[in-house]
């Protein structure tokens, strides 16, 4: 049945996602299965990196289903069939083993064959049923862990927690890395005692231990953890299994409570307060952007607190200003959440200006404070005057720039989602917005840097006062653009909010709008041209942590190189391989361009 549904539902875009999918997933599977034909040595250092490698794996099978929307197929989809729960259970189990996914962890965790290999025979045979049970043991908790977070997805706690979890996942995605740029470190001095006890520990580690211990013919040790897991399987199946009874959803947060929601304490237009005071409820009550208040500054402090594990702290003064982009890129659809409401601004006269400028003020409300304390404790955490400029720039050209832009990508290039009322459990399953946040990423990096070139300048030159000026030129450019973004976003509502209505409404576009023919371009593209992302994403991994970290560094004096490629090599090539980074990080930044407006005329 599940192939049958997914053979039917089959379109271009999903088979390209497909294929980018399957092949960003056989890229770790290969470097864990490299990672186990390593030498190591300290005696047990390659067991614990195989050890964490397996329990990442893990992690990031808990957190799938927060991506990965609604499964294919669901226990509702067998409401009307007499089926005991566990017969059920047994039948999903079944249809979620068939998918790439599976695949790609089949082949992550065939490492263990790899390594019982070099250890003989009889690690070999138990590395064998080490690998299915390991296998079942990701689906079965992945299968438990998006249920559970599906069934708490309208609350408020679960919407915080499916945040925490986004955060995670995006930190994961683009640091977990670092294991293998310390690899050769830990390959030779191994993880401290107490690290190695708690990652062997984990469910994760325990097929490890029993092929590690089959090696040293241990076979007692072998049997227990074999059983263990075998144990643990069946724990998490029963649970997974009485789960599949009629869905208990969590109370909304949207719901009305006794006491009245906080306000910002706005004074001025009374129109405009009220939209200020309705926008100031609704992100405090509605989950989706519960999630998103709290994936942003999640996922700063985790960001840039990774080079803490290397004693750096270079990057802790900018968690203000990452949180700024990441609040404006994960608010780039602020109509489309808010579905088919705007028929009531729509219909007041005037009411398009003061909407506009009330959603400004109530995010500005809200990720602005968030943003300064997150930068004056990172400053003084990091301890050198000379990077306050580059901090207070980036922090503030962020939220002026971030804001108009978001206002104005949400506008330009609506998608439609659900209302609210409709919406279903899955955190992520309200429309792709993965073209409006690259727009808004983008545009950020636009408008401030011509304030970061005459820093650069500045610092080159060594005078501060041009640095002064740099900064100050930031947040100018950021500020100017937000007045511009703010004014072209009201008078495209004016003039096309209509058309948008019609679309949100139906989710497809009139044959006479002209705004139907572009709005949804961002979800389009990304549906049809994955390459686009992909070059966007490259580019932006290029120009940013591998270019211009180093670059900072390297002026500040400060060198950590962490994860940075340049500051790997020998004094001589670093600037020559920055140069590279910059010009890699164009050239794929532009092709991406190059791709969307191709995409775009074709629509």
């Amino acid at each position: 049945m599940k192939l049958t549904i997914m053979r039917r539902g089959m379109t271009d875009s999903r088979a390209s996602w497909m294929l980018v999918g399957a092949f960003a997933g056989l890229c770790p599977a290969s470097c864990t299965i490299w990672l186990a034909t390593r030498e190591a040595g300290h005696p047990g250092a390659l067991v614990d990196l195989l050890a964490l490698v397996l329990a990442m794996w893990t992690f990031g099978w808990m957190l799938g289903p927060v991506w990965s929307g609604e499964p294919v197929l669901g226990p509702e989809s067998f409401a009307l069939v007499p089926l005991r729960r566990r017969v059920l259970a047994l039948g999903l189990l079944g249809a979620a083993l068939v998918g790439i996914p599976t695949g790609v962890a089949l082949i992550a965790f065939g490492a263990l064959v790899v390594f019982a290999a070099r250890l003989g025979v009889a690690p070999v045979m138990v590395a064998v049923p080490v690998v299915v049970l390991q296998v079942l043991f990701v689906v079965v908790l992945s299968q438990l862990t998006g249920r559970a977070l599906r069934a708490v997805s309208g609350s408020r706690l679960g919407a915080a927690v499916a945040g925490l979890c986004t955060a995670a996942m995006l930190v994961a995605s683009q640091s977990g890395w670092i294991v293998f740029v310390a690899l050769d470190e830990v390959l030779v001095s191994g993880l401290s005692p107490r690290v190695s006890w708690v990652i062997r520990a984990l469910p994760s580690g325990w097929g490890l231990a029993a092929i590690d211990a089959a090696g040293r013919a241990d076979w007692g040790v072998v049997a227990v953890d074999l059983a263990g897991l075998c144990v643990l399987i069946v724990v998490l199946f029963t649970l997974w299994s009485r789960s599949l009874g009629p869905r208990r959803r969590a109370r909304s947060g949207a719901v009305r409570g006794s006491r009245p929601a906080m306000r910002p304490g706005f004074r001025g237009d009374e129109a405009t307060a009220a939209v200020v005071s309705r926008e100031w409820r609704a992100w405090w009550r509605d989950p989706l952007r519960v999630q998103t208040l709290v994936a942003a500054p999640a996922f700063a402090i985790m960001s840039c607190a990774l080079p803490l594990a290397f004693d750096s702290t270079a990057l802790l003064p900018f968690a203000g200003a990452l949180t700024a982009v990441m609040g404006a890129v994960t608010s780039a659809n602020p109509y489309g959440q808010d579905g088919t409401a705007l028929w009531l601004t729509l219909l007041v006269p005037g009411a398009a200006r003061r909407d506009v400028r009330g959603r400004a003020l109530a995010w500005m409300a809200l990720f602005g404070p968030s943003s300064i304390v997150l930068m004056l404790g990172g400053g003084v955490l990091n301890d050198r005057a000379g990077v306050w400029p580059w901090a207070v720039a980036a922090t503030l050209g962020a939220l002026a720039g971030g804001v108009g832009l978001m206002l104005l990508v949400g506008v330009e290039q609506l998608v439609p989602g659900p209302d609210p009322r409709r919406r279903k459990s899955s955190p992520l399953d309200h429309g792709n917005v993965t073209g409006q946040a690259f727009v808004v990423l983008i545009g950020i990096g636009a408008v401030t840097c011509p304030g970061f070139g005459v820093m650069w300048v500045g610092e080159r030159v060594g005078s501060a006062s041009t640095v002064g000026v740099g900064a100050v030129l930031c947040v100018l450019v950021a500020c100017l653009s937000a007045l511009y973004c703010g004014r072209r976003a009201r008078r495209t509502l004016i003039a096309r909010g209509p058309e948008l209505l019609h679309l949100m409404r139906t989710g497809s576009n009139s044959d006479t709008s002209r705004a139907g023919a572009t709005s949804p371009v961002g979800e389009r593209v990304g549906q049809r041209h994955p390459m686009v992302w992909m070059c966007a994403v490259l580019g932006l991994i290029a120009c940013v942590p591998q270019a211009l970290v180093p670059t900072i560094m390297k002026i500040n004096g400060t060198i950590a190189p962490v994860w940075f490629l340049a500051l790997h090599l020998p004094n001589n090539w670093q600037w020559l391989v920055i140069g590279f980074m910059y010009g890699l990080g164009i050239m794929l930044l532009g092709l991406s361009g190059i791709l969307y407006r191709g995409r775009l005329r074709s629509f």
